[in-house]
């Protein structure tokens, strides 16, 4: 009668400790949860950064005439009145 009772709790022990390392809601998943979420975190901050990064272009777009008339040279490559553009071709 005790072998099997030892036996019983053996049993039992082991299935719960599969349970609590290999489960739903186990050790193994707890690890993968904690990893997805430190990457999704680094996501995040990198997306922050650039965003950052864009409201200030925007304040900047918004107060500055400076900024406006620099945005518009370099992007659209407008030239001011009485300015002399040159290009440089490379011949190949």
């Amino acid at each position: 009668m005790a072998r099997l009772l030892l036996v019983f709790f053996v049993c039992a022990i082991g299935y719960q400790s599969y349970h609590l390392y290999f489960g739903e809601q186990g050790i193994k998943r707890q690890e993968e949860l904690a990893k997805q979420i430190a990457y999704q975190e680094r996501i995040n901050l990198r997306l922050k950064h650039r965003n950052q990064a864009l409201r200030a272009q925007v304040n900047d777009l918004r107060l500055g005439e400076e900024a406006v008339e620099e945005h518009i040279r370099t992007e659209l490559q407008y030239i001011k009145e009485g300015e002399v553009f040159y290009r440089m071709v490379n011949k190949k």
